[in-house]
C-alpha cells in the first residue's frame, strides 16, 4: 500500500525526520567509549620514534647562587650506555635565572632507547649552598612542529653540592620494539637485526643481533659496498 501525502504534510515529514536522525547521531556520539590511555600513549610514543640530532635544554633555577667552577651536565641513560653532556664551561649562573641551552649530538638519539635522563650538579664550592632547579626541560626541536619533550618529563628538585636529579626508571616494556626496523642499526656488516623479543639473546628492547657477513678468503666486508679486497675498500674510502 502507499501512502499519499499531501504537499502541505511533506514539509513537516521531513523536518521530523532530520530532528530524529540528529538525536539518533547525539546517542551514539554520547555513548562513544573515549580513546583509552593505552593508545594515547602509544600514540604519544610514535611521536618520539624519529632520532634526534639536536637537543634543547631549558633550566630555571631557584634562590640558589651556581658558583663558577661548577659543573652541570645533562645524563642520558640508554640501553648499555651513558651520554655526558655538558651543560656549563666554566660560568656562573645567578639565583632566580632562566638557561636555554642547545646541544648539537656527535650521535643520533633515538627517543626509544632512553631509559632516564637527569641532571649532574658538583659545586665548584665547598661551600656552596645545594642547587635548586625549579624546572628543567629535555626538548627534541621538530621542523615546522612545537619540540616534544624528552619521555614527556621535566625534572624538579633539589640537588646537593654533588649528586644528580633524574626523572624515574622508564618501564621496560615501553621499549620493547615492533618490527625489525626498530633494532636496525644502519649497518650491513655485522647482519641484520631482528624484533624477537621473546627469542633467547634478545636485548632488552627485544632486539636480536644479526649474524656478521662473511667474506671470501682475502676479503673483508665495507659498509655500504659489501666484501671487497683491503686495498680495494682503501680505494673507495669504505670502513671495515
Amino acid at each position: 500500500m502507499k501512502l499519499h501525502l499531501s504537499m502541505s504534510v511533506w514539509p513537516i515529514a521531513l523536518a521530523w525526520g532530520l530532528c530524529a536522525a540528529n538525536a539518533r547521531a547525539d546517542t551514539l556520539m554520547t555513548d562513544a567509549p573515549a580513546m583509552n590511555v593505552p593508545a594515547a600513549a602509544a600514540h604519544a610514543t610514535s611521536a618520539h620514534a624519529a632520532p634526534v640530532s639536536r637537543l634543547e635544554i631549558r633550566i630555571v633555577t631557584g634562590g640558589s647562587e651556581l658558583s663558577a667552577g661548577s659543573s652541570l651536565e645533562l645524563r642520558i641513560y640508554e640501553n648499555g650506555k651513558v651520554r655526558r653532556l655538558p651543560l656549563l664551561h666554566g660560568e656562573g649562573w645567578p639565583p632566580e635565572a632562566t638557561h636555554v641551552i642547545p646541544l648539537k649530538l656527535s650521535e643520533p638519539l633515538d627517543p626509544r632507547n632512553v631509559r632516564r635522563f637527569g641532571l649532574y650538579y658538583h659545586a665548584g664550592n665547598p661551600l656552596a649552598p645545594a642547587l635548586e632547579i625549579v624546572s628543567a626541560d629535555v626538548e627534541m626541536p621538530q621542523a615546522n612542529k612545537s619540540p616534544e619533550r624528552l619521555l614527556d618529563a621535566t625534572l624538579s628538585g633539589v640537588i646537593d653540592r654533588q649528586g644528580e636529579l633524574a626523572t624515574e626508571e622508564r618501564d621496560a616494556a615501553a621499549l620493547s620494539c615492533e618490527t625489525d626496523a626498530d633494532c636496525d642499526d644502519k649497518k650491513m656488516c655485522n647482519g641484520r637485526e631482528r624484533c624477537e623479543p621473546h627469542a633467547a639473546g634478545a636485548d632488552i628492547r627485544g632486539c636480536v643481533k644479526g649474524t656478521p657477513v662473511t667474506c671470501p678468503v682475502n676479503q673483508v666486508c665495507g659498509e655500504g659496498v659489501g666484501c671487497r679486497g683491503p686495498d680495494s675498500l682503501k680505494a673507495l674510502g669504505a670502513k671495515p
